[in-house]
Formats: structure tokens, sequence, C-alpha cells
């Protein structure tokens, strides 16, 4: 296992590790999804995670990636999701093991991919759900555990992101009595 710790400002920090599958896993994800949302092509439009230049450059540095530079895309369509992207991004960082910039990039490239049309899998280019599930169960344990009956992963965090919110859009009292089940529990 290699031991890598990237810390913000407090050198007193706890170190962390991170496997080198686990590492593999987030550049092939990183340079995914950038290219994917951070396109003129792209719907939605998001570039560079929504984060900041330097933070992004933090990030490239890190992973050993080429980044093109942001290409203008529909402006609207970014400023439309701006809202739940940062949401989502709040939503990932109160769930994660440790803080640190891992983590805060995580946190913007689930949002990111959390705002495609296929499963998240599909949306971070992973191969498959173990994938994803590896990461989530290395970075994010408290939101992985707490998926218990195995709910696909956007659904579980809007359903999620909804009840703390004190939201409840369900259509049926749980799960089990919800005429959307195998649309939520169903093999993706």
């Amino acid at each position: 296992m290699m031991e890598f710790c990237l810390q913000i400002g407090d050198e007193s920090q706890e170190s962390c590790e991170l496997s080198f599958s686990l590492l593999s896993i987030l550049k092939k994800s990183f340079t995914y999804v950038l290219q994917r949302f951070g396109n003129r092509e792209s719907e939605p439009f998001i570039p560079f995670l929504g984060m900041s230049s330097e933070e992004v450059g933090k990030l490239a540095s890190f992973f050993d990636l080429t980044l093109d530079s942001p290409q203008r895309g529909n402006l609207g369509a970014y400023l439309g999701c701006l809202e739940e992207h940062k949401m989502l991004v709040e939503f990932f960082l109160r769930y994660r093991n440790r803080d640190g910039e891992i983590s805060l990039w995580v946190s913007h490239l689930l949002a990111t991919a959390s705002l495609g049309e296929n499963h998240l899998w599909q949306d971070m280019g992973l191969q498959n759900r173990a994938e994803l599930g590896f990461l989530l169960r290395s970075l994010f344990f408290p939101l992985f555990s707490a998926n218990k009956q195995d709910m696909r992963w956007k659904r579980f965090f809007y359903r999620k992101l909804c009840e703390e919110e004190g939201i409840f859009v369900c259509k049926a009292p749980n799960c089990k009595d919800c005429s959307d089940r195998p649309i939520c529990f169903g093999p993706e």
C-alpha cells in the first residue's frame, strides 16, 4: 500500500493511506469527468468540476493530469445547476472519512457526475458499480454504509439529501411499498 496525504494547512493532521488501486480509479475518473462535463458539448457544462483554477491545478499536479483549458459551454445550463452542484458538494463533504484535499476533490467529482444522466459509475467513467463502491467505501464510508439496501447511488444520494432537508417526495411510506422499487433497486 502506498502512503499519500495532502493537507490543508495543518501539518499535524493524521496521515492518510490510499491504495494504488484507489489512486488509479481516481485518476481514471477525474480524467473522464473533467473531459465529459467540461467541454462545450457537455450537458450539463461544469468546468473544472466547479473548482477554482488553483484547486484544479493542485489536482492535476497530484494525479499528473494534462488539462485542456476550459472551453466555453452553455453558461446558462451551468448557472442553472450551480446551486444543486454546490449542495451536492457540501453533502459529500459531510460524509467524507477524513479532511483533506483528496476528499474535497472527490466530493466535486461525485457532485459533477451526479448531475449526469447515466448510472453514477458510468458518468464517472468507471468500469462497473463495484469500482464506485470501492471508491465510496474508501473515502465516504459513512455514506457507503448507510446504503443498506443497495439502492442505486444517485437515487440514494438524492433521497438522503432530501431527508436531511426535511423534504419527503416518496410515492410510498417506505421503499418496499413503492411502485418505483424496480427503478431504484434493479440491476444496473
